[in-house]
Parts: C-alpha cells; sequence; structure tokens
C-alpha cells in the first residue's frame, strides 16, 4: 500500500556546525501539491526525546490518497540537543540558548539562532503549524496550549488538559501566531512503561486535527474528543533541598485529577534516607499535568511537578 510516507520528498539546508563536522543537516520533508499546508515539527528540545518524531511517523503510514492537503514534516528540529538528550544545544556552550526562544533567529548568529533562521521560512509558508513537545528523558506531561483563533485546532489533539498559552517571546508558536498562522502546542507524553499508550493518543490527534483543518480526508471521519479539562494557571512543584526522588503518585496518575492533600511523592535524603520533603496535591481538584514519574536523584530546585486547579 502506498502511504503518505512513501511520497514524502526529503530535503536537507546546511546548518553551521561544529570543527568536526563544519554543517549539520536540518531534514524535512513533503508531501502534498494542493490545498491548505500543516508543519508538524517535533524534536526542538532534545531531552524531549523521539515520541513526537515517532507518532508523526505513525500518522505518515496512513494511506497517501487520504492526503488531500500539503504535508510537511520536521522529525528532528534540534539534532544536536537531541544527539545527547539535552534541552539546548551543547554547540552554543557555555551560554546554552532555547531553540524556542530566538526565532525568528538569525542568519549570522549562534549555532541555535541559525537554526531558527531556517526555520523560520518553513513555519511561515504554513497554514497550520502543530508544534509537538513532551515530557521527555525524565518527565511525563499531559496537556495542550491554547492559542486565540485556533481552539477547535488545541481541541482536536484530544489531551487530558487544555490551558490557555500566553506568549513566549521568541517562541517558534509566538513567531507562527504573528504571522496569522494556526498553531497548537502539544506537552504529551514522556518516556515510562506507557510510552506508547500517549504516542498512539498524540497520533489519533493529529489525525482529528489534520481531517478537521482539510490536510486528509479519511473514510471514516475520526470521533470527537473526549473534552479536555480546562485548567487554570500552572503551579510548578519544585525540590527544596537535593536528595533522592520517590514518587508516591506513579505514571498512570499523569493526566488525572487527584483530590488535594494527596501525597504525590518524597524527597529522602542522600546519606541517611530520611524525609526530607512531602509533595502533596494542593488544590482541593488538583490536575495532574506533568510529573517525574520514576525514583532518582534531583539537585534542589529541579522541577518534580507541575500541577493546575480545574477552572
Amino acid at each position: 500500500m502506498d502511504t503518505i510516507y512513501g511520497a514524502l520528498e526529503w530535503r536537507a539546508l546546511r546548518i553551521t556546525g561544529h570543527a568536526a563536522a563544519q554543517h549539520i543537516p536540518l531534514k524535512y520533508s513533503e508531501a502534498g501539491t494542493a490545498g491548505p499546508r500543516a508543519t508538524l515539527v517535533a524534536g526542538t528540545h532534545g531531552d524531549e526525546g523521539p515520541w513526537s518524531a515517532l507518532a508523526i511517523k505513525m500518522l505518515c503510514l496512513l494511506p497517501a490518497n487520504d492526503l488531500v492537503g500539503r504535508l510537511r514534516v520536521i522529525f528532528t528540529a534540534n539534532a544536536l540537543a537531541a544527539e545527547v538528550e539535552r534541552r539546548n544545544s551543547w554547540i552554543d556552550s557555555p551560554n546554552a540558548i532555547d531553540l524556542d526562544g530566538v526565532f525568528p533567529g538569525n542568519q549570522e548568529g549562534s549555532h541555535t539562532e541559525r537554526l531558527a533562521a531556517a526555520l523560520a521560512p518553513l513555519i511561515a509558508d504554513s497554514d497550520v503549524v502543530i508544534d509537538l513537545h513532551g515530557g521527555g528523558t525524565w518527565c511525563i506531561n499531559a496537556f495542550v496550549k491554547r492559542f486565540a483563533g485556533s481552539e477547535q485546532l488545541a481541541a482536536d489533539l484530544g489531551a487530558p488538559f487544555i490551558r490557555e498559552a500566553p506568549d513566549k517571546r521568541g517562541g517558534l508558536t509566538t513567531y507562527a501566531r504573528s504571522l496569522g498562522i494556526k498553531v497548537v502546542n502539544v506537552e504529551v507524553g514522556g518516556r515510562s512503561s506507557r510510552e506508547m499508550y500517549w504516542t498512539e493518543r498524540n497520533v489519533a490527534g493529529l489525525k482529528r486535527a489534520l481531517h478537521n483543518c482539510g490536510v486528509l480526508a479519511l473514510d471514516t471521519p475520526p470521533a470527537p474528543a473526549d473534552t479536555a479539562v480546562d485548567v487554570g494557571p500552572t503551579t510548578p512543584l519544585r525540590a527544596k533541598v537535593g536528595g533522592i526522588f520517590v514518587p508516591t503518585l506513579r505514571e498512570d496518575a499523569v493526566g488525572t485529577i487527584v483530590p488535594g492533600g494527596a501525597e504525590m511523592g518524597k524527597i529522602l535524603d542522600l546519606h541517611t534516607l530520611a524525609e526530607l520533603q512531602i509533595f502533596t496535591a494542593p488544590f482541593a481538584r488538583t490536575a495532574m499535568m506533568l510529573m517525574r514519574p520514576q525514583i532518582c536523584t534531583v539537585e534542589g530546585s529541579a522541577l518534580v511537578y507541575v500541577v493546575a486547579a480545574p477552572v
């Protein structure tokens, strides 16, 4: 069977690299010749793993005839960050630069600024942009960020939680919005025993979103997404001291609502294993948007949870 993936035409842009490799490729691919164009971007942050890219690949295994618009895919936007599983590229050291903070970039700037400058025209030449992130190598996420004018796109992704997205200075989505492009930021998935559950959930959301915006025409229209729970401002919960983090609520709690006061996890002293800090659900109904799901060591100030109250 001919698939969308088989119809993709690959291109590569040369980005200034380092001494051992004077240039590295920014690879992207396109299929379709007419109709609305959707650009799917994964791998902006290298510590967020390959799950979003895998979801895009699984989407592209649909029959080629299902594509009635134009599709552009960028599986790994920040290759040098991805290869070392770090948020940002090491090549800009000692000052790490967030790719999702320098759009539309600078062709004469740092590696990351040049990378943004190469990505910017691909974003600008789009009707819809879906920016896929995720919990990644150290946590699991379960929400999407909603922007004015793109409410249905955000709802179609089918995440458990949805929140209003503030503009992020230099952000990819902020840049797209400034050009009047429909855009959504997906923060779903991460490393756990349930990684394929979240990946497949992202695939279902992508099918629904692209069908509803006219890029795909599926024989059986996707069912509407379950209504996401609207949440208010998010609250990050951080370690007060370094030590061993032991979650009480495990990975199946991500994307759920837990009662106020419920124990979520604790930090133990590295030397004595005495309890140093206990995390409890701060709201009467606490939306578990992000969490570390596994026992690990953490530094003082480490982000351990992101929670919010439903509205």
